[in-house]
């Protein structure tokens, strides 16, 4: 029996990301991603929820305004040790988390397709860009959320410069703070046992 028509996109979104950083985070028993890798796609994964949800709310009130994202500057502020960074290969998580990850990812792609999300994805540069990363780490093609792999491609609802090509989007880390999203027990104290977050 499916539940898919009883709930709405944003609710389906919620419970894919929501599993995938449960899947993720299930990776500490066996030891194939470490705690500081696992730590930071629980983080991003959750951010995106948080960011998409948002986003979402303010579409279905009509308080979504059209901003062009700018690009990120050159500038090194805030920017953290290699050895902290997640890897930004294409599909890069799907055979560190096999089966669980390729579930998730072809649910997320599957509610991306839905009207309400292909509207935000239209008129908001900022969900495009929130979204990048996931798609990225979940092997889920660009043109899913209205990415162009070429430059000087036009998007629909929005210019050339608001979106980047995939190859050049490098996302600004968001501050650490170990404290704000709740983690599953034993992986935030395995990440502070590697260091993660000191300074």
């Amino acid at each position: 029996m499916s539940f898919s028509g009883a709930l709405s996109p944003a609710e389906r979104l919620s419970l894919s990301l929501d599993g995938l950083a449960r899947a993720v985070a299930g990776r500490i028993v066996s030891r194939v991603m470490s705690a500081v890798m696992i730590l930071l796609v629980w983080r991003r994964v959750k951010r995106v929820e948080r960011e998409i949800l948002g986003l979402l709310a303010r579409l279905a009130a009509g308080r979504l305004r059209v901003v062009a994202m700018p690009r990120s500057g050159g500038g090194g502020g805030g920017a953290r040790s290699a050895d902290v960074r997640l890897p930004r290969g294409f599909a890069w998580l799907l055979p560190l988390v096999p089966c669980d990850a390729a579930c998730f990812a072809g649910q997320i792609r599957t509610v991306l397709a839905e009207p309400e999300m292909v509207e935000l994805l239209r008129v908001s540069p900022q969900a495009r860009r929130v979204l990048r990363p996931l798609c990225r780490m979940l092997g889920i093609e660009g043109a899913v959320i209205g990415d162009v792999p070429v430059a000087g491609a036009s998007v629909a609802g929005g210019s050339v410069g608001e979106v980047a090509p995939v190859a050049r989007v490098r996302p600004k880390p968001a501050p650490v703070d170990l404290g704000r999203v709740p983690l599953p027990r034993g992986v935030l104290a395995a990440a502070r046992r590697q260091g993660f977050g000191r300074r």
